[in-house]
């Protein structure tokens, strides 16, 4: 008798289950239709649309902040947040540090040095390509009003991803899987590390590792890189002192495994709209080496090898929460509704193939969180270009008078040249 009630709880629990994930799907379903029908009525004459920013910054009660820095750690969806930060400062024409020549690192994976960025005749507005934060370097290049943000990922799920971008188990020969990288990391770790390995790094220098506490090291911490420098990797209480001031100086640390809460929480804190943060992922490929579940021995492993990160990262996971709860009661309804907006922008920028077209465009409604906006066609083309030759033609234009010749704009490398600091592409 017991086992027939048993049966018959669980019979109706499905039910329920499935009862409830039926009506929230149709919620969220009926959201998304009635916002496509309110675009679909506000896009039935599509007209020739100019690429402008004259709804910018409409209906807000605060004031867009222009003056930032952005601490990229790789592979923490940095270069889908670069090309976001690249696009909000070109349509404004603020003026970015740049990399000199035809580098796309600041001095990374080294402290960023005046050698580093080329020079300007006006104040530093945006700072976002790859630069190792330094507190006090970085407070003389930019405006005293400057916002400081970064962004950090889980430290496994960016082991995996590194692994596979990196082509880190093509280091030996032959090459190994990520079963046997992970354990043995250290080892696999030091070879990729030596000078004979120097080609198939190609921008990193010797000695230093992709894998260990990256995120650490980009956010500044002294962990001994170069050879010889500061070391507080094996002192818990340095290590927090350390994080806590960072805590302090960092208006938000987003977490990439919470992409669209993190990208509300920039938008709240820096005044910008739902437009200033659409995004076309970036450096993004489907791997099954990415979607690796690590056993408790393997995340053992790399904990251990990794630690700082992964203390780190606890730490902003922490307090990125706490941002989160402050919000008020409808921050995750307008991150639902960002999820709709972005999903209606895939669609006409690249299911549709708008980003290829020209004159084409599409109304986003006004609603509780945004102002009625039009994404254009050549909208659309700024989220799959590599921004970072559009600043460069600013910077000539704004800075050299269009005369392309000049050292700062490009320099073409010598034949078989590997930079030391900045890493060069195009190479020309």
């Amino acid at each position: 008798m017991m086992k027939i009630a048993m049966l018959l709880w669980r019979k109706r629990l499905k039910i329920i289950m499935f009862l409830m994930l039926f009506f929230t799907a149709l919620v969220y379903l009926l959201n998304v239709s009635f916002l496509v029908l309110d675009c679909t009525k506000a896009n039935v004459n599509r007209k020739r649309a100019s690429f402008r920013e004259s709804d910018v910054g409409k209906g807000h009660s605060c004031t867009e902040k222009t003056n930032f820095v952005f601490i990229k750690c790789m592979k923490c969806a940095t270069e889908t947040m670069g090309t976001i930060i690249r696009r909000f400062g070109l349509v404004r024409n603020l003026n970015f540090v740049v990399p000199v020549k035809n580098n796309i690192y600041l001095g990374w994976p080294f402290v960023i040095e005046e050698t580093d960025y080329r020079p300007s005749k006006k104040p530093f507005n945006i700072l976002m390509e790859h630069a190792v934060y330094n507190s006090t370097k970085m407070e003389k290049m930019m405006p005293n009003n400057a916002v400081y943000i970064t962004i950090i990922r889980e430290p496994w799920r960016r082991l995996t991803s590194s692994f596979w971008y990196f082509s880190l188990g093509y280091t030996v020969e032959p090459p190994v899987n990520f079963s046997e990288y992970i354990q043995n990391i250290q080892k696999y770790d030091e070879i990729y590390k030596e000078p004979e390995k120097k080609a198939f790094r190609f921008c990193f220098p010797n000695g230093f590792s992709v894998v260990k506490n990256l995120m650490a090291h980009c956010l500044g911490m002294p962990l001994g890189f170069p050879a010889g420098h500061k070391d507080i990797s094996m002192n818990d209480t340095a290590i927090m002192q350390y994080i806590g001031e960072l805590d302090a100086q960092f208006s938000l640390v987003m977490i990439a495994d919470y992409f669209a809460e993190s990208l509300v929480l920039l938008k709240r804190l820096m005044c910008w709209t739902f437009k200033d943060i659409l995004y076309h992922s970036s450096n993004v490929r489907n791997h099954k080496i990415q979607e690796i579940i690590p056993t408790d021995e393997e995340l053992k492993l790399y904990y251990n090898f990794s630690k700082i990160d992964f203390i780190l990262y606890e730490h902003f996971n922490k307090s990125f929460w706490r941002k989160v709860q402050k919000q008020g009661p409808d921050f995750f309804d307008e991150v639902n509704h960002f999820k709709v907006v972005q999903l209606l922008m895939e669609r006409f920028c690249f299911v549709e193939n708008n980003a290829n077209s020209k004159g084409q465009f599409l109304t986003i409604p006004k609603s509780k969180f945004n102002q009625e906006f039009n994404i254009s066609s050549e909208y659309c083309s700024y989220m799959t270009r590599y921004l970072l030759e559009d600043i460069r033609k600013q910077y000539n234009r704004n800075e050299l008078n269009g005369d392309a010749s000049k050292y700062w704009y490009a320099k073409e490398p010598d034949k078989g040249e590997i930079p030391k600091r900045g890493c060069s592409f195009p190479l020309i």
